[in-house]
C-alpha cells in the first residue's frame, strides 16, 4: 500500500524565513550604528578630559609657564624653535595613537589649525603673567585619533 504526501503550502514558510532574515539584517546594521556612535561619545570625553589635564599641568608649573610666556608669537608644536620641556610635557600626556598640537598665540587671534584631515577636539586656556612679567598668552591644545 502506498501512502499519499501530504502537500503542505511551502510558500508560506518562505515568506516567514524572509521575513526573519530582513529584521535580523535591521537589527545588524542598528548596532553597528549604535556602538560607533557610543564608541565615538566616550572618545569625545576622553580627549577633553586628556586635553584639560594637558593644559592644567602646564598652567600650575612655573617653569613651563614661563616658557609659555617667552616663546615668540604665533608658535605651535610643530616647529622647529618650540621648547622642548613644553613638547616632553604633551608627549607624555598623549593617549597611543593621539596626535595632539599645542598652539601658543595672542589672547585676540584664533591659534588657527592647518591640515585639518578629521575630527579635532581642543581645548585653550589663557596665562597672564609668570614670575617676572606681565605677558597675555593663549595656550590652546588641539588633540584627534589617528
Amino acid at each position: 500500500m502506498v501512502k499519499k504526501l501530504k502537500k503542505t503550502n511551502k510558500k508560506g514558510w518562505i515568506k516567514i524565513v524572509e521575513a526573519f532574515l530582513a529584521i535580523v539584517i535591521l537589527l545588524g546594521f542598528l548596532m553597528v550604528i549604535i556602538t560607533q556612535y557610543k564608541y565615538s561619545n566616550e572618545e569625545r570625553i576622553l580627549i577633553r578630559e586628556n586635553n584639560a589635564a594637558i593644559l592644567k599641568n602646564i598652567e600650575k608649573d612655573i617653569l613651563l609657564r614661563d616658557l609659555v610666556l617667552s616663546v615668540a608669537l604665533p608658535s605651535n608644536s610643530n616647529e622647529p624653535g618650540f621648547p622642548e620641556e613644553l613638547k616632553t610635557s604633551l608627549d607624555e600626556r598623549m593617549f597611543p595613537g593621539e596626535v595632539c598640537v599645542l598652539n601658543i598665540c595672542e589672547i585676540e587671534s584664533d591659534c588657527s589649525i592647518l591640515d585639518i584631515e578629521k575630527e579635532v577636539y581642543s581645548s585653550e586656556i589663557f596665562i597672564f603673567s609668570g614670575t617676572s612679567e606681565y605677558l597675555p598668552r593663549k595656550l590652546k591644545v588641539s588633540c584627534n585619533f589617528l
